[in-house]
């Protein structure tokens, strides 16, 4: 165990254990720690580890059979050499023969996603069908892609029909237990990775479900005792033992679990809704729910609404409300649904508009005319498109706008103020984002906070989304008037989040943070310059750490921007800790640990420079 440094740093925050706010699976003696090298790269960055940094030459293994001695997979993937022949853009004439070893070889080695887009599309799909899922020295080929780290290079494997449910056959590991466990490798986050999976049909099943219910628990470093993993003998998850159970123990990160637990819970999508999303190109919106915290229900109730809306088209756009406390996933979930579907999206600010005009454009003759707007020209350039229009605190909005927008919520039609053409925005997806309603959002919580945020019955909270929906239209009625309610395709529910999605908030902005403490010292002047890095962010005791700073800073009006306030705390004691360091910043300097830890129920932060680990 690493000694922290002499200058700790605490925050004087009480435990929510006394009230029983988690659980605590780990021994007190125990360093259970989540390890982070937040040198994340966004989806489809080229930029990647340079393989043997990372991989020795060969890492087949036999089974795991602790009496026999037999050695178990160390968890590294084998090399595989960057092809050699041209696999740059070209036609498909010269290359009939789809090579999966070359393919692996260059996303092994960093190509970029353009590269294997080139190459996969030089053949035909069934072509490549047949032979992407075949073993690479020993290894199914999606093990190299989630390896990668890289969430749209395993989109477009899985879209050319990659088996998100793989195996590795000799040491009978899940793919999805590869992807949690391979963050210890490369020392970098794949939660994204992990949540991308499940989104595409991985069962968490695999994993044994002491690993994460309830996921706001901490979990002991060498996993959950034999006596709470009652399912370990079930078909597929006998691998967990040994090394794989105490890797898994230090990998599955609060965020991880909370998805692994998401997923178990969330009902599977009907065979009809995968058909209808398949035939009209909006497959990935099956899996929004797994990138989101908290707001389930109104994941689900949107993607019921949007393909009820798919399967019978019609020239009406869909117009939805989004209703609920700011901060609790509005935009946040309009944002992921632009690009799970990769449609533009635009999002005003109803706040700066005080009359339509300015909204819209003037009309011609009046002066500028012939510039537009933002919206106005926005939806010209998305004419029979598919696009999202945000409009965000909409009950800012007044009478006159209302009017300008009752014809294309209506039939879908807008005319360009610039051209006067005629624009076809039945396409357009409206979401009308509101806060107006909080107070009748608030006290149906309350009055149903057992059934909405313990319980796990589906079809119940389902049932109260549907009342509460209704009484937030009866309110939104008596806002607006009859005719913009009478437009609206559905109203949204966004609930105040749960002590556990509190926590997980917490986690996810304190990896951003990490993130960003991991990059290089820059000692020189300008833009670039950076005084703080080269450290490296644990997180120990994961569930206590978030817990007790999301249980002093959540508030209901604020939602997750109140969280934020947390994070800050955090930054505080990190600069504090690294400011006490009694030696000169320099660069090119080794790494330092940045610890956050829980001690007599207060969140400590410690720092440990390289020349003390």
């Amino acid at each position: 165990m690493v000694e922290p440094h002499n200058n700790a740093h605490s925050a004087q925050i009480p435990s929510p254990a006394q009230n029983g706010y988690f659980q605590s699976g780990a021994d007190s003696s125990g360093d259970p720690f989540v390890d982070w090298n937040t040198d994340e790269k966004s989806p489809g960055n080229d930029l990647q580890p340079e393989p043997n940094n990372i991989q020795s030459e060969s890492h087949e293994c036999d089974p795991v059979d602790a009496q026999k001695g037999e050695p178990e997979w160390d968890f590294v993937l084998p090399v595989i050499p960057v092809p050699t022949s041209n696999l740059g853009p070209g036609t498909i004439e010269g290359f009939g023969t789809f090579k999966l070893r070359d393919l692996v070889g260059l996303v092994q080695n960093g190509a970029s996603q353009q590269t294997i887009q080139n190459y996969l599309e030089r053949f035909d799909r069934s072509q490549v069908r047949e032979s992407i899922n075949e073993d690479i020295d020993g290894f199914p080929a999606i093990f190299f892609v989630v390896e990668s780290n890289r969430e749209e290079l395993l989109r477009t494997w899985v879209a050319y029909g990659g088996h998100p449910i793989a195996i590795h056959r000799q040491s009978g590991i899940p793919l999805l237990a590869f992807a949690i466990m391979h963050s210890e490798n490369i020392q970098t986050d794949t939660t994204l990775m992990t949540a991308t999976l499940l989104s595409l049909g991985a069962s968490p099943d695999v994993i044994p479900s002491a690993f994460y219910l309830p996921y706001i628990q901490d979990l002991p470093e060498t996993g959950p005792n034999d006596a709470s993993l009652k399912d370990l003998s079930g078909e597929g998850k006998k691998w967990c033992k040994g090394a794989a159970r105490g890797k898994l123990a230090r990998t599955a990160t609060l965020s991880q679990r909370y998805y692994l637990e998401r997923a178990a819970k969330t009902k599977k999508p009907s065979v009809r809704q995968t058909q209808v999303a398949q035939k009209r190109n909006a497959e990935p919106l099956l899996g929004i729910a797994n990138f989101l915290i908290g707001q389930t229900m109104a994941a689900k109730m949107l993607l019921d609404k949007l393909l009820s809306h798919l399967t019978v088209p019609n020239r009406k756009p869909l117009v939805l409300v989004f209703a609920g406390p700011s901060g609790h996933g509005k935009t946040e979930l309009a944002r992921r649904l632009g690009s799970l579907l990769s449609l533009q999206l635009e999002v005003v600010d109803c706040t700066i508009f005080n009359r339509e005009i300015e909204l819209f454009g003037p009309r011609q003759p009046y002066l500028g005319w012939d510039k537009g707007s933002r919206l106005n020209n926005f939806l010209a350039s998305n004419h029979e498109k598919r696009c999202i229009v945000f409009l965000d605190e909409f009950e800012k909005t007044n009478a006159d706008i209302h009017k300008t927008l009752l014809l294309p919520f209506d039939n879908g039609e807008y005319q360009d103020r610039r051209s006067q053409d005629k624009i076809n925005c039945s396409r357009t997806i409206w979401i009308l984002a509101t806060n107006a309603h909080d107070p009748v959002i608030q006290d149906f919580s309350a009055n149903h906070n057992r059934a909405l945020f313990v319980d796990d019955d589906e079809s119940d909270k389902e049932g109260l989304l549907k009342q509460l929906s209704k009484k937030i239209k009866q309110d939104f009625l008596a806002h607006h008037g009859p005719p913009v309610t009478g437009r609206i395709s559905a109203f949204i529910p966004f609930l105040p989040f749960s002590k556990g999605e509190q926590a997980v908030i917490i986690h996810k902005h304190l990896l951003e943070f990490g993130r960003h403490i991991r990059t290089p010292i820059n000692l020189t002047e300008g833009e670039g310059e950076q005084l703080i890095g080269n450290v490296r962010l644990r997180i120990r005791r994961d569930a206590s750490v978030c817990g007790i700073l999301a249980q002093s800073e959540y508030h209901v009006d604020l939602g997750a921007r109140s969280l934020i306030s947390a994070v800050d705390t955090i930054k505080t004691l990190m600069v504090e800790a690294y400011l006490g360091v009694d030696e000169e910043i320099t660069e090119g300097v080794g790494m330092s640990e940045f610890i956050i830890d829980v001690n007599g129920g207060e969140v400590v932060a410690n720092i440990v420079p390289p020349k003390m680990r």
